[in-house]
């Protein structure tokens, strides 16, 4: 299986943060969140990774190739990245064969190996497209900025997903897997102009083809302000669990 890893963002709200870098590259007790992702996918088996640059296309390069990892690692870059991020996704397509599945994960949600592991261990069946889902809304850093999803409990059958939600149950967390038809459904979407990640879901959603992963306890925060990279980066938690990483 691969890991498409999209990195093309420029991250503004990070501000200076992400000034002269990816955010992929923003780093968290000395660790960079791309380090994370790909210490994930070592413990997970996915040793093939698609990497789609866009502002920034050499800085994760650069940065990789001067670590030691045994993974197969394709870069492809985007110089559409001001657009929808659904066309990153498109941007994978002629990595990945007609016959795989493969997963998505944004760059700058930071998650660990349990987390990873529930969603490429879910079964797609019917569906064209999981994603992990934290019922526990309680506990969202920011719930304001989440993507809110409506799920049902018991067949995990996504309902509705948008960030404008009142009626909802879980927060979509930004790792997904997906089968080779999902390239169609942005694919057409991009025609109209309207090929986001969150457009592409909602197609699926309308036709019932939209699955869900409950993550339980897993760990995940999306950074994407400066607010959620102070807690990451004040929380003990979180120093736990990349130095427990660190160390298995």
């Amino acid at each position: 299986m691969k890991l498409i890893i999209i990195a093309a963002g420029q991250g503004s709200r990070l501000k200076s943060e992400t000034k002269n870098k990816p955010k992929a590259l923003t780093t968290i007790n000395g660790k960079a969140i791309i380090d994370i992702i790909l210490s994930n996918c070592v413990k997970n088996g996915i040793n093939e990774i698609v990497i789609i640059t866009g502002f920034d296309k050499t800085s994760i390069k650069n940065y990789l190739s001067e670590k030691s990892c045994n993974l197969n690692i394709e870069f492809i870059h985007n110089n559409e990245w001001k657009l929808k991020n659904g066309i990153s996704v498109l941007k994978a397509k002629p990595a990945i064969k007609s016959n795989e599945e493969f997963m998505i994960s944004m760059s700058d949600h930071l998650y660990f190996a349990d987390m990873m592991k529930k969603v490429k261990e879910s079964s797609l069946s019917n569906r064209v497209a999981n994603v992990g889902l934290d019922f526990n809304i309680d506990g969202i850093f920011d719930i304001n900025d989440g993507m809110k999803v409506l799920a049902q409990p018991k067949t995990m059958l996504v309902k509705a997903m948008s960030k404008n939600l009142t009626n909802y149950n879980a927060i979509d967390v930004g790792l997904f897997k997906c089968n080779y038809d999902f390239f169609s459904f942005l694919e057409n979407l991009n025609r109209n102009s309207s090929c986001s990640l969150s457009a592409g879901c909602n197609e699926l959603i309308r036709q019932k083809l939209m699955g869900g992963v409950n993550i339980k306890d897993s760990f995940w925060l999306d950074i994407d302000t400066p607010d959620s990279l102070h807690f990451s980066r004040n929380n003990h938690q979180i120093s736990e669990l990349i130095n427990n990483q660190n160390a298995n």
